[in-house]
């Protein structure tokens, strides 16, 4: 019997949710990036997870039966036979990972919910749970963020010249902090499409997959605008297909009663995306220079600012240790 395949729908090697926690906070970078702590609920975490597989296996048996898509690390798949169905998938998924199980019947609730909504394929499907990667340098004397060839993924960290996804080539702009050990690396960011898909004109649109308690398109669709996750889905899309790039979906699928689906587009910011490249550059530098100069991830520059550590969802779970250090970990479900 031949093992159907669990396509990998995790998070990328040096996704946007690294580097734009910092741009966030320092400090709650340093929390949960270099100290390790557990600050997001786990049983949200592991519901979107599991949302994903299921929509990542839904997506690719449909892009296959409609003649193939590409499918993560895996490349161009037309079999619809190879995939797990999308229960089986998370099924399998809770297995593998020892977590969700106490979600199985929630999140094949929602699933079902999901497809009694939209039984049939967004348009042609292209590419899901697809691994992307950028790199900052020059290309045709341009400086930028510029997306690698697929194939050349695996890149010699220290290369100076990398092959763009268009066949040229890129003199990637190096991290210039002496005494860390990313010194003289290339600077990157990696990105992983939830779904790609093509309309009947022809253009080519990224979906991004969203699992919430409750769906308000009106209320988070400016505040997914302005995640740079987004721009860089835009940069990128935009050269992987420059002809019909159309831009950048949220799937937006409630795990509750009613089960509310959305589907907006989420709008363009052309002047944040136009100098993009630039921040990411900043920012890696800065975070570079507090590794090499800072050890005690304790004190590293905090928010500061009551709408970002108290916001719209809350506040930050890492409220209690911005109050009283370590001693925060163990008091941050107590009132202050």
């Amino acid at each position: 019997m031949t093992t159907k395949l669990l396509i990998d729908a995790g998070k990328s090697r040096r996704g946007w949710s690294r580097i734009g926690t910092y741009f966030k906070c320092p400090q709650l970078f340093a929390y949960q990036n270099r100290l390790d702590l557990q600050l997001i609920p786990a049983s949200a975490l592991t519901r979107g997870s599991m949302g994903h597989v299921m929509q990542a296996h839904q997506h690719a048996i449909w892009g296959a039966q409609q003649g193939g898509c590409l499918v993560g690390d895996e490349g161009y798949l037309s079999d619809p036979d190879m995939f797990l169905s999308p229960e089986d998938a998370v099924k399998q998924w809770v297995e593998l990972y020892g977590e969700g199980e106490e979600h199985l019947d929630r999140m094949n609730e929602t699933f079902r919910r999901y497809i009694a909504t939209y039984p049939e394929p967004p348009g042609r499907i292209v590419a899901v749970e697809y691994p992307i990667t950028a790199i900052l340098g020059t290309k045709a004397g341009k400086w930028g963020l510029w997306v690698v060839k697929a194939e050349e993924d695996n890149y010699d960290p220290r290369a100076t010249a990398v092959t763009a996804v268009d066949g040229q080539t890129i003199i990637p702009t190096p991290l210039n902090c002496p005494g860390h050990p990313e010194d003289g690396t290339i600077i990157e960011l990696t990105r992983r499409i939830d779904m790609a898909n093509q309309d009947r004109a022809g253009r080519v649109y990224i979906w991004d997959h969203k699992h919430q308690a409750r769906v308000e398109p009106g209320r988070s669709v400016d505040g997914y605008a302005v995640d740079g996750g987004f721009a860089a889905f835009r940069i990128m899309g935009k050269q992987i297909w420059p002809e019909n790039f159309g831009g950048v979906a949220l799937n937006l699928i409630q795990t509750t009663t009613p089960w509310r689906v959305a589907r907006p587009m989420v709008p363009a910011t052309p002047h944040r995306d136009a100098h993009f490249a630039e921040m990411l550059w900043r920012a890696e530098h800065e975070l570079a220079r507090l590794d090499v100069a800072n050890g005690d991830y304790w004190s590293w520059p905090k928010a500061q600012h009551e709408t970002t550590c108290v916001g719209r969802y809350g506040a930050c779970a890492a409220i209690k240790m911005c109050f009283y250090g370590e001693a925060g970990v163990e008091a941050k479900h107590k009132k202050p």
